[in-house]
């Protein structure tokens, strides 16, 4: 799935990280989970994951992605019999495609076909689920399929903040199903649907945490409230939204770790509450909090006053491109990876 943040082409570099360190496979808690990239990353080592996130749909990505150990043999029959479904008018199309008139607001986050398979998709999975007629990991697997088969035809630069005025070759696509076959890991992962904080606290003792926080301003509520409301579902009760773009109402799932004034005192907390052996922090340079303050935290939580810096030159997401009005000045950031041992 297109996201900020995800790591997916840092992979390489953060287990060569941990590989210098001379941090051995053990138990570790991914903070801040995101797509559960780095999370699938360390099961398929051997770690033992503890994975937390604000967002129902990171919780469902960490569900299919690092705690579904094994697929129902028919997961690929029950994918192409959702995709397989005719359109409903439903949630999205009512509020996100033009088919739904005054209603949607004329937006065009979907094409009127695809937005009622997705919707016939999404709901005739809910009734599988309350009928008993698909097992936990399977309802993820094919849950998280529906969100990422949704992302693959949506009409969007990327993020959800905006749709294009114009249907973009990939909308035009039809709408598919396709789950992932999860990986088995060494040991059972659990993901956790908290703040990394209370998560921490939950977790108790690991021998590494993994620290990815929204450094900047960007709510990720926002930027993916479609994928949010996927993964929430609608047929118990139907979400709020509102604006323009249809944003979720309502607080939950927003982070106080996007306020630059707070982010401070959320580190300096998350560093208490863990009991983690080892730290390992991702910080963008494009992050609004200085590294000399980061580097000083680090510096006052670890055991010996030591912290292993690293740092890679990479390709930076870009939602839109120059084409559209907006011109970039930089597609090269940097991302900085800091190593310490707490305890």
């Amino acid at each position: 799935m297109r996201y900020i943040g995800n790591k997916t082409r840092l992979l390489p570099f953060i287990l060569r990280t941990l590989n210098k360190g001379g941090i051995a496979v053990g138990s570790v808690h991914d903070a801040f989970a995101g797509t559960a990239s780095v999370s699938r990353a360390l099961k398929a080592r051997g770690w033992r994951v503890h994975s937390s996130d604000l967002l129902v749909s990171s919780y469902v990505f960490q569900r299919a992605y690092v705690v579904a150990d094994c697929a129902d043999p028919l997961l690929g029959e029950m994918a192409r019999e959702l995709a397989a479904l005719g359109p409903r008018e439903s949630f999205i199309s009512r509020h996100f495609s033009p088919a739904g008139g005054s209603e949607s607001e004329g937006r065009m986050y979907f094409t009127p076909p695809n937005a009622g398979r997705i919707d016939a998709a999404r709901e005739e999975l809910e009734s599988w689920r309350k009928a008993g007629k698909v097992g936990e990991d399977s309802y993820y697997l094919l849950l998280a399929a529906i969100i990422e088969g949704a992302d693959r035809v949506a009409n969007t630069a990327g993020v959800y903040a905006s749709y294009m005025k114009r249907w973009q070759p990939n909308a035009r696509r039809a709408f598919g199903v396709a789950p992932e076959v999860p990986i088995k890991g060494a040991q059972p992962a659990r993901a956790h649907l908290m703040d990394a904080i209370e998560a921490a606290t939950s977790i108790g003792e690991v021998d590494l945490l993994y620290i990815d926080p929204p450094y900047n301003s960007r709510q990720y509520v926002a930027y993916y409230h479609i994928p949010e409301i996927l993964a929430r579902g609608w047929t118990e009760s139907a979400p709020a939204i509102r604006g323009k773009v249809g944003l979720l109402a309502g607080e939950e799932g927003r982070s106080q770790w996007s306020h630059g004034r707070r982010v401070q005192k959320l580190f300096s907390a998350l560093l208490s509450a863990t009991t983690a052996t080892h730290a390992l922090v991702s910080f963008n340079s494009e992050g609004h909090m200085p590294p000399e303050v980061l580097l000083s935290l680090l510096t006052r939580a670890s055991a010996d006053g030591n912290v292993s810096h690293f740092s890679q030159r990479y390709r930076r997401y870009r939602a839109d491109s120059d084409r559209e009005g907006r011109h970039y000045h930089r597609d090269i950031a940097l991302e900085h990876l800091y190593l310490v041992r707490l305890r």
